[in-house]
């Protein structure tokens, strides 16, 4: 989701805006529906709630070039945590290449937004995806990958999964060589890795914006998440290894890929996403199994600002429907990773 939006068209006003993030609700208390989950609890019979994400790209090198860019990006950033936390929800933020920018202008976003009550990941680009590089090996990419892990942490915060990975060579080697436990926001792309016979369209694909669409993409399949050996075999369930966390699509894409839209990348936050992505809740929650854990993943690029008329609209909807019920609940990807260790 290379996507560069700029950030002067931005619909966000400023809600409640602090020097952080709050990790309490607008009345003061915990976050609705997203207290720290116990890993420990999954039984064979009972049926789990419905336990829903959303994670962020924090990238677009151009919008965080100047100070004055990154300034207003980590603004827009702190009001997004704003009305993520006032809605009772948590968000998992994903950098790229606001890690080295944090550190050029001294401004430490992501430790504040670990400290307010969110998660951070890293969002690996240049790492799986190299087209200047014709002899691209497995080690390189876990090579970049080792290093880009060493420059999120050096910023203090623990980190835990990686996106942006999906690659020709194998990236769920180079995943646990990086020791990374997960990887979210797999495409088609993804599939380039597996043997030519086995990839399907994607064995056509030059690029990873060219086969977008969220692997997989049917809700009741991206509503369970699994353990990957390899590369060349990730698709198919392991007994071990690399998380696989599927996600649901890209929010500001949803109506668009509801339509039959292939691979959008380039789409705008309007109502009839918040439409399709209930339509994508109303599955899962209807699919959930006994003593399995099922997530509902969401994501979207913070090249483009969300718009927060559509994120409330969407956050009270799920709230009124299936928070305030018991049949989901608002969590991290960290706590997605515990819970299917969880899972017998």
């Amino acid at each position: 989701m290379r996507n560069e939006w700029i950030a002067a068209a931005t619909v966000f006003t400023c809600l409640a805006c602090s020097s952080s993030p709050s990790d309490t609700s607008a009345d003061g208390g915990a976050l609705d529906g997203s207290a720290n989950v116990d890993a420990g609890t999954i039984s064979s019979t009972e049926v789990q709630p419905l336990y829903s994400a959303f994670t962020f790209h924090l990238e677009g090198p151009t919008l965080v070039a100047s100070q004055t860019g990154f300034d207003n990006y980590v603004a827009n950033i702190r009001t997004t945590a704003e009305l993520f936390h006032k809605n009772g929800a948590v968000a998992t933020w994903e950098a790229a290449e606001i890690v080295e920018k944090s550190k050029t202008y001294g401004v430490n976003i992501l430790k504040e937004l670990e400290t307010g009550g969110d998660a951070i990941g890293l969002h690996a680009n240049g790492a799986g995806y190299v087209p200047t590089d014709k002899n691209y090996t497995t080690e390189k990419m876990a090579a970049e990958l080792v290093k880009q892990r060493a420059n999120i942490e050096a910023l203090g915060v623990t980190v835990r999964h990686v996106s942006n990975i999906c690659s020709t060579v194998d990236w769920v080697n180079a995943v646990q060589t990086a020791k990374f436990e997960a990887v979210t926001g797999v495409v088609d792309y993804c599939l380039k890795s597996l043997p030519v016979a086995e990839q399907g369209s994607a064995a056509s694909c030059d690029a990873p914006n060219n086969c977008h669409t969220p692997y997989p993409k049917d809700t009741k399949d991206s509503m369970s998440s699994w353990y990957a050996a390899s590369g060349s075999t990730w698709t198919t369930q392991a007994s071990s290894g690399t998380l696989i966390l599927p996600t649901a699509g890209a929010v500001p894409c949803s109506a668009e890929e509801a339509g039959g839209a292939v691979s959008p990348t380039q789409c705008s936050y309007a109502t009839d996403d918040v439409t399709a992505t209930l339509a994508q809740v109303d599955i899962a929650v209807a699919n959930r199994q006994p003593g399995k854990v099922h997530s509902h993943v969401l994501v979207a690029s913070f090249g483009q600002t969300p718009n927060s008329q559509v994120i409330e609209s969407l956050f009270q909807q799920i709230k009124a429907k299936y928070i305030d019920t018991g049949k989901a609940k608002w969590v991290k990807i960290p706590d997605l990773i515990d819970l299917r260790k969880s899972q017998k």
